[in-house]
């Protein structure tokens, strides 16, 4: 399949009910969207953008990504859907590749993998990690067009906006949805890498202080919590 342009959208808000304004909290002595934002700014298959709402609350949010000279687009906060597709038509991406902010160790290197696998699977609707790499070491790839046609279309619910993909998993019937293979040198584990609590966040703070940096290979993380 041939993927044409290629954005790594990145979803952050500060609103999140269980660890409010976790996207920046300290990780290493950056807020942790910067974070992230600085573990995928190696990549060589893709451009990087951040996908915020267009509330007031995620004001300060947008200065720091903007700080960091990365492009911010502005949408609904509960209409996902809504937000990626406008994002996608802004930067004109035939092919998006979804990070959330709660996964802050996900790197260049592992997006730049799903890429790569990703072109080899042929048509697809939805590649996806899911169930094949540690939870929190996530990426989706899908096609902007289909996106934007189901966004345009009566088919969705709330939920379905809400939970960007669900309607591919939920339908696969209707998609062709295809998974992603981690390397074969990666060190299994049960560990989970997504910060959705206080008790996750610690997790993550305790992970980087142990490896001592912020660049640190998915390998090493993946050693470090054997």
């Amino acid at each position: 399949m041939t993927l044409g342009k290629v954005g790594i959208v990145v979803a952050a808000r500060t609103s999140s009910t269980r660890l409010p304004g976790k996207a920046l909290l300290p990780l290493h002595g950056l807020p942790m969207v910067v974070f992230l934002l600085r573990r995928l700014s190696g990549t060589r298959r893709a451009e990087v953008v951040v996908a915020t709402t267009a509330l007031s609350a995620d004001d300060r949010l947008v200065e720091t990504v903007a700080a960091e000279g990365v492009p911010v687009f502005r949408g609904s906060e509960t209409d996902v859907v809504g937000r990626y597709v406008g994002a996608a038509k802004r930067f004109g991406f035939d092919v998006v590749a979804r990070v959330t902010a709660d996964c802050p160790f996900v790197d260049a290197d592992l997006v730049d993998w799903c890429i790569g696998q990703s072109s080899g699977l042929g048509q697809y609707d939805l590649a996806t990690t899911k169930g094949k790499f540690p939870v929190g070491l996530d990426v989706e790839l899908y096609r902007a067009d289909r996106m934007a046609a189901l966004d345009a279309g009566a088919g969705l619910s709330s939920e379905d906006r809400e939970h960007l993909t669900l309607h591919f998993y939920n339908h696969r019937e209707a998609f062709v949805v295809k998974s992603i293979t981690p390397p074969s040198g990666w060190a299994r584990t049960d560990r989970t890498f997504t910060v959705d609590t206080g008790a996750d966040y610690a997790m993550a703070v305790d992970i980087v202080g142990t490896l001592g940096c912020s660049d640190f290979s998915i390998p090493a993380l993946l050693e470090a919590v054997r």
